[in-house]
This record gives structure tokens, sequence and C-alpha cells, in this order.
């Protein structure tokens, strides 16, 4: 049997009230040459039985079964058997456009040095469902492709994009910790080529409040968090000609330290507070790329540090903490 051109891994737990919706998504894609790899991961629900029901019906369904390890666990079993050129994931409570596929994979097969096509996003919570349009274009060298997937417009969730499975040739995501997706999204860009950004195709994220980004955090939590901004933060502190780059970045990762020092106040977080110390701009930096009000901010963060941006926020109730 003939490999299939594209393979959808799709991580399972605890989520039967979507699972039937997400899969027949999938399956009425227009696009047929297909595996759909459903990764039980130790659900404790009806999840199991739906997917060995579907891998009864459709000779395009894999099913494993695992004991739970996680999402990054589930998502590497299931690269570690894909079979096709170009790898997918959906996550499991949500869902996608029938368009979602066919052109997007005619696209990469057309133009073989694209490794990474990124898709259409609508947040979807049944009320005002907003979708997030792309501007059609592609990213031909490294520094936009940098800009781009370094960016607040790059969502950086592994979901909204088509991989060549040469990307995840020595890739994998890293296991027991949250926010992996952009741990690995700088090795994830160390691979990625020229990058596509398509118009056709919506992927179609549920905003609910069970999911793991949605939940209360803990200091382990905050600590993968911190983790993630200082790996990306390092990334784009050494590519030495784009200060603006890096700027941008600290400027969106920098306040996470000071909602985990709110949150947690008798943890120090100290290794990160010394790192995040360390990163170097100026006034005149600041200035060129981010608004006055920021300006303002991170210059007397410069200035004065983490435990002192932390009493102004209290001070000024600037931070309101999660119940």
């Amino acid at each position: 049997m003939k490999n299939p051109v594209l393979s959808i891994i799709v991580p399972v737990y605890n989520v039967e009230e979507f699972l039937v919706e997400c899969i027949d998504s999938i399956l009425k894609q227009s696009f047929k040459d297909f595996e759909l790899i459903l990764v039980d991961d130790g659900s404790p629900d009806r999840c199991p039985k739906i997917c060995d029901e579907y891998s009864m019906k459709d000779q395009r369904v894999i099913v494993i079964h695992k004991n739970n390890g996680g999402l990054s666990s589930a998502r590497n079993a299931g690269i570690d058997i894909a079979r096709g050129n170009y790898i997918s994931f959906i996550d499991s409570d949500d869902f996608i456009s029938i368009d979602y596929y066919e052109k997007n994979i005619n696209f990469l097969l057309t133009h073989t040095n694209f490794n990474i096509l990124v898709l259409q996003v609508c947040h979807y919570d049944n009320i005002q469902n907003i979708v997030i349009k792309n501007d059609r274009r592609k990213l031909l060298n490294n520094k936009d492709v940098v800009n781009y997937m370094m960016s607040m417009e790059y969502i950086g969730s592994a979901w909204i994009s088509i991989y060549k499975k040469d990307v995840f040739n020595n890739l994998r995501f890293p296991e027991g910790r949250i926010f992996e997706d952009g741990f690995v999204l700088t090795d994830i860009i160390k691979e990625a080529g020229h990058v596509f950004i398509s118009d056709i195709g919506t992927y179609y994220y549920r905003k609910r409040d069970g999911s793991i980004m949605h939940k209360k955090k803990s200091i382990k939590d905050w600590c993968d968090i911190l983790g993630t901004h200082l790996k990306q933060l390092d990334y784009c502190h050494s590519i030495s000609d784009n200060k603006k780059l890096f700027i941008a970045k600290y400027e969106s990762c920098y306040l996470a330290l000071i909602y985990a020092l709110i949150e947690f106040p008798n943890e120090s977080f100290d290794e990160f507070k010394f790192k995040f110390e360390q990163f170097d701009y100026s006034f005149v930096q600041l200035y060129n790329v981010v608004n006055t009000k920021s300006v303002i901010k991170l210059y007397i963060l410069k200035l004065f540090g983490f435990s002192f941006m932390v009493k102004i926020y209290k001070s000024f109730n600037l931070y309101k903490v999660n119940s």
C-alpha cells in the first residue's frame, strides 16, 4: 500500500463532546490522500471507543491507544508513525473548513521548496466566531520568515500550519510542559526554508473554559511559560542586525514575569528575573519600535527592575489575579 501524501495527527483526551465534529470535518475534506492518526492519550471518557468506531468505518483512520502523557507525548507518538510527506496537527476539540487541505496541499506539491504553509484561524465561541484572515504571500528569505514567525501576527500554535515531514526529522515536542508549541518555535524556524501564508481554509479554534490554555496556572506552568519566552528572546537577541525584532518580542514577553510574580508573591522566580534583566536595550531603540506608553514602562523596568514594576502594577491595580 503506497504512503499517503498527508498525515493528520489528532491527540485525543477527554473531549467526547467535540470529537465527532473534529473527525467528521477531516474525513469530509475534498482532499482524500491522507491518513488520520488519532492518538488516544489515555482518555477516561468515551473517546477511545469513538476512535475505534471510526477506524472500523474508514481505512484511512489509524488509532493509537497509549497511557496519558500529555499533548506533546501524543503528538510525538503520531509523528513517530506518520507515513505522509506532509504533517498537519488538529486539536481534538477543534475542527476545520471543508476547503482546508486540497488547494493548500496542491500548492505544496507544486512548490516543493516551501516547508511550511500557514492557514487562517477562526476564534470559535459559537457567538462571534471571529476569523483572522491572512494576507496571502510568500516568504522567500530567512529574515522575512523570522520576522513573521516571531511576530504577534503569527499565532505560533502547531495546528495553524501544514509542515513538510522533514521539518520533524530531528525535532519533537517537549514532554511534561505547557506552552510546548512556543518552545519548539525557534527550532521549527530553523527548518522552515520558504514559508507560504495561505488565504484558503480556516482552522476553527474552540475557545472553552476547560481547555489547557484557560486553566489557572501553577508555579510550574509559569516556569514553563517563562522558559519558553526566554528561549525565544535569546533567539531574537542573537540576531544582532535586527534589534527591532528583539524589542518587539521583549514587549510581548516581559509581562508574563510580572504576572507570575503577582500571582505567586512568595515565589522569587530569581533565575528568570536575572535573565530578563540582563537583556540590553536603549531608550532610543525603544522609541523607534514601541508606543509611548510601552517606552515608559520598559525604560522604568530597565532602570529599576522587575520587583519595582510589580509594586507599580499592584499600586495602580494594573493586573487582576485570575480566580
